[in-house]
């Protein structure tokens, strides 16, 4: 190969390789949170569940991180929908929660928290997850597209798990063998 030759063809060998070793953005930094006052949307949250006399929730940190997660998966793919980033018991686990009941709201095109809340205690569905009575925690998020896309809304209701955890493996059944018996 002469210098005519091989200068372009590493010049294009490097550009293509730069290319691979760019990164490509991933959906959080395409995605802005929309402020919420905290305790505003919780005493909403709350309000509404007291006028039906249950009782109030209390925010947790692993669900607010949850409900931001499927916020920012939504608003990345401009896209509504639960499983956008997964299936919702998945996504809780993942985040680090062991749930005995969940459930969640999601919205999209409001221009804040207050507007979405006022459209889920008016869809039958929402308002049944709102009004759960086994629920005693909520997290709750707003993400747009950096691009001043529309707000997608998240609320995520839960109690924790009452299970005990599995024995351990040293352990050992009370009972060894193939069939119980009843007296």
């Amino acid at each position: 190969m002469n210098s005519k030759t091989t200068f372009p063809a590493l010049l294009a060998a490097a550009l293509l390789l730069a290319g691979c070793a760019t990164p490509a953005p991933t959906p959080a930094a395409r995605v802005t949170a929309v402020p919420i006052e905290r305790e505003a949307a919780l005493a909403a949250v709350n309000a509404f569940r007291g006028e039906h006399g249950l009782k109030a929730l209390a925010i947790n940190e692993t669900l607010m991180r949850a409900a931001t997660a499927q916020s920012a998966a939504m608003a990345a793919r401009d896209t509504m929908d639960h499983e956008v980033a997964g299936v919702l018991t998945t996504r809780v686990e993942t985040a680090g929660y062991r749930w005995g009941t969940v459930a969640e709201n999601i919205a999209k095109s409001y221009p804040d928290y207050d507007g979405a809340m006022k459209a889920w205690i008016h869809s039958p569905g929402h308002r049944r997850n709102l009004l759960d009575p086994r629920v005693t925690e909520i997290g709750f998020a707003g993400e747009r597209a950096s691009a001043g896309g529309k707000p997608y809304w998240t609320q995520i209701f839960a109690s924790p798990s009452r299970r005990v955890s599995a024995p351990a493996a040293s352990e050992k059944p009370l009972r060894w063998g193939p069939e119980l018996r009843f007296p």
